[in-house]
């Protein structure tokens, strides 16, 4: 009988620990390449496919996302997303240790890009960490959508005007509901995410998924007359949280592993 329960005892104590390890808030390392025309954005692309993935992997970065604004060839500022996530932020001080482990003198390709000054490979690269939402620690890799090149994946960054009205904001997301909402409607949310480090801050970044452009819109259409977003979106404590709205509907890489 006292098997019996201190096997039971153990059972517990481990689903407990394995819980509290799986709903600790993950981070996301994002990298965005800013490039000024096409060559570049080809390059950036195939560095980040055959060079900067492989090494990440071997560093426990399980997953890359890879992706491109659906208008990048028109922009003038091209871009090229490298979304990273770290199960914790010793991953971080790893990549950065192995990184600048390397020689910048040796042959190894990920501090070779481009040799040559006259062809910069880029502009600049943008970097910035986010700390996922409580109430979806963990990104989320499976969809209700079919993979295609026609997928759109929308990313969202509301920044607010101060760092009170920015913690609303993402009380919204979390206790006021919406992250139940986008739920309910199949927005096929990847990740949503805090701003911790990064040129924009107060700031929170989230992503959606859609099967195209049409189903994007059809989505947003839905949730605006909502009655549950209407009753979320009126209560007087998340009004005026975020004063600057950027959109950017991409496409995902062939590289891309979200």
């Amino acid at each position: 009988m006292k098997k019996i329960i201190s096997f039971a005892f153990f059972i517990a104590i481990s689903f407990q620990l394995f819980s509290q390890k799986n709903s600790k808030q993950e981070y996301y390392l994002i990298k965005i390449y800013h490039c000024s025309d096409v060559r570049q954005i080809k390059s950036i692309e195939e560095y980040v496919g055959k060079e900067l993935i492989p090494f990440l992997h071997r560093l426990q970065v399980e997953r890359v996302g890879v992706f491109m604004p659906i208008d990048n060839d028109t922009l003038h500022d091209k871009k090229l997303y490298v979304w990273m996530p770290l199960a914790q932020l010793d991953i971080l001080e790893n990549i950065e240790k192995s990184f600048a482990a390397i020689s910048p003198f040796s042959s190894n390709a990920l501090v070779h890009l481009d040799s040559n000054y006259n062809k910069a490979p880029y502009d600049r690269i943008e970097t910035m960490l986010t700390i996922a939402f409580s109430y979806m620690p963990h990104y989320v890799l499976h969809t209700t959508i079919t993979k295609s090149v026609d997928n759109i994946y929308e990313w969202r960054s509301y920044e607010s005007t101060t760092e009170n009205l920015h913690l609303r904001k993402v009380d919204m997301f979390n206790k006021g509901g919406e992250i139940n909402l986008f739920k309910k409607l199949h927005f096929n949310a990847a990740f949503y995410s805090r701003v911790i480090v990064g040129a924009r801050m107060p700031n929170l970044i989230y992503m959606t998924r859609f099967q195209n452009k049409a189903d994007r819109d059809a989505h947003w259409s839905v949730f605006g007359n909502d009655p549950e977003w209407k009753r979320i979106s009126a209560l007087p404590q998340y009004a005026n949280a975020i004063n600057k709205l950027d959109i950017t509907l991409l496409h995902a890489s062939v590289y891309s592993e979200l």
